[in-house]
């Protein structure tokens, strides 16, 4: 841990101004997890429950972190969450109409929930004491919400993998510009922008190789899309060097 995390202070004007920001992304993200998982259950009724169950979980971490930024005096910065997450959003939708359902899956059951699982961890050791066991709370459950996207993929993997593989090349620099944009915002708060994005390409070429992907495959998916975001590239290679 950095001197700068030890000694961050959650009370002063730059950090609250920050924290506005990162909490904005986290309660917009977990809003739209909401939404996408319902359209899921629509998209497959067998699983309609399940998925309604996940559904209720993302929706409750919303309303969890709105109170998280409520107990510091801040409002967060929804509108230009919205803005950050609109393509990615705009990518599901497109997806859920033509009925792909890999596609829906690789975007939100892979990748935000990679991104979520990271960015939590690298917030846990420094959030203040009423945000640290709902973050911990939350970050458990969405280990269960990769669970489902990895075990549903896999057993559908050899009809899919072309689908899988164009969504992570669509939907990859979408993620990465969303980090990006907030990266000076996660420094004031005491995170480290670039070791979580390395942290969240750790996390997702695991999930790859885990729905069938061999380990080349998975880095060469990943650097790819890190070849469009300048930050992710500055971390893409040692992290997918690390993994193969």
């Amino acid at each position: 841990m950095t001197l700068s995390i030890a000694i961050a202070d959650i009370t002063s004007p730059a950090y609250l101004d920050a924290y506005s920001r990162i909490n904005g992304v986290v309660v917009i993200g977990e809003g739209l997890a909401d939404r996408h998982f319902r359209l899921l259950a629509k998209a497959i009724p067998a699983d309609g429950p399940e998925l309604l169950r996940l559904a209720a979980m993302e929706g409750r971490h919303a309303r969890e972190f709105i109170g998280c930024g409520h107990h510091l005096g801040i409002k967060p910065d929804l509108l230009l969450a919205k803005q950050l997450f609109d393509p990615l959003h705009d990518l599901f939708l497109e997806c859920d109409r033509s009925g792909d359902l890999a596609g829906c899956l690789v975007i939100q059951g892979l990748v935000v929930e990679c991104f979520a699982v990271a960015a939590y961890r690298h917030y846990l050791p420094v959030a203040d004491a009423y945000a640290r066991p709902i973050t911990a709370r939350v970050l458990k459950d969405e280990a269960e919400h990769l669970n489902y996207a990895e075990s549903w993929l896999k057993s559908r993997f050899p009809e899919l993998e072309p689908a899988m593989s164009s969504s992570c090349r669509k939907v990859l620099p979408v993620t990465t510009a969303i980090l990006q944009a907030v990266a000076p915002d996660m420094r004031a708060i005491g995170m480290d922008p670039l070791d979580l994005v390395a942290s969240f390409f750790e996390l997702f070429q695991s999930c790859l190789e885990t729905v069938g992907y061999d380990a080349k495959t998975a880095s060469r998916l990943i650097v790819s899309a890190a070849a469009s975001a300048p930050m992710a590239r500055a971390t893409s290679k040692s992290a997918t060097t690390k993994l193969c």
